[in-house]
């Protein structure tokens, strides 16, 4: 394997261990500050971290000036994959379990090959859709309890994830045009950027009137993982490697985080396991990996970048 490999490799996968823990940390916050007033503050937040750096790729490197259609591609972006996406995914973490919602999130990657495969970036195979449809059965599932009655609990919940995980999917999609023709420096920046300007008329007043000065410090390094560690680090990850993968093998690492995020939350947040959610979350990981099949175009294009 090439040291360029070994490093995509070791990057994709702080990338997805940041993932992971993000679902334990937005539970911490969630008891400070509502969901749109959280994703608000993560957006803004890593806006103001991207920008001197985007600033300072700009001095050294030189960008070319934007017009109408790149503030209308950014915005879309932003409206795509920070607003719906983390405010959906918020609202739904915080009516429902972490380990719940890091099972419905891996959902995410059969919409992005179905997008994929409606710009023609990717084929629709029958291994695809029966993919898609175990997955479904699985997340159909996960709102049973032990005998099998309706979980009512949680199903606002999931849907909520669900619909930001349809959201964050189109996104990834748009996104692999946008990074190749700005590169994942300035595409991660201007797309924050931009969702901190449509975020800042509702969610400042929500940061604003936060109890900061009465936060336990356990707390307040949560709102820094979230701002710094989630919203910056982990996309300019992501961009990285969207350049040098496809988008559907990217999203589908996503059927990493159940595992990890369901042991933890075992462990840090004490949340109980039960045998409907052992099966729908199988069912899910077993769709998702019939779902990785790619088309022999871009696993040739993949080789020759």
């Amino acid at each position: 394997m090439s040291a360029s490999k070994i490093t995509l490799n070791i990057l994709v996968g702080t990338m997805v261990a940041i993932w992971c823990g993000n679902f334990l940390v937005l539970k911490v916050c969630l008891r400070e500050m509502p969901a749109i007033g959280l994703s608000a503050f993560r957006v803004i937040g890593a806006a103001l971290i991207l920008l001197p750096i985007l600033l300072l790729s700009r001095s050294r490197h030189g960008f070319r000036g934007l017009g109408a259609t790149d503030y209308l591609i950014f915005c879309k972006l932003a409206v795509l994959g920070l607003i719906l996406n983390q405010t959906l995914f918020i609202a739904g973490l915080q009516h429902s379990t972490a380990a719940h919602t890091a099972i419905v999130v891996t959902f995410g990657p059969l919409f992005t090959v179905l997008f994929a495969w409606f710009r023609k970036q990717e084929s629709l195979s029958p291994r695809r859709l029966l993919g898609m449809l175990v997955s479904m059965c699985g997340i159909v599932l996960l709102n049973f309890d032990d005998h099998f009655a309706l979980q009512k609990g949680y199903l606002l919940g999931d849907l909520l994830t669900l619909t930001g995980s349809m959201a964050f999917a189109y996104y990834t999609v748009l996104s692999k045009s946008a990074v190749a023709s700005y590169g994942p420096v300035r595409a991660t920046a201007l797309t924050y950027i931009a969702g901190a300007i449509l975020f800042l008329p509702v969610g400042l007043p929500i940061i604003a009137s936060a109890n900061w000065s009465g936060m336990k410090w356990t707390t307040t390094v949560a709102f820094v993982y979230v701002a710094v560690v989630s919203s910056v680090l982990a996309p300019l990850i992501f961009y990285y490697a969207l350049r040098r993968m496809s988008a559907s093998s990217l999203a589908s690492l996503t059927y990493l985080q159940p595992v990890v995020t369901t042991i933890a939350s075992v462990m840090l947040l004490s949340e109980r396991l039960e045998i409907n959610f052992v099966t729908g979350a199988a069912l899910v990981m077993i769709g998702v990996v019939l779902s990785r099949q790619r088309s022999e175009r871009l696993q040739s294009a993949e080789v020759r970048g």
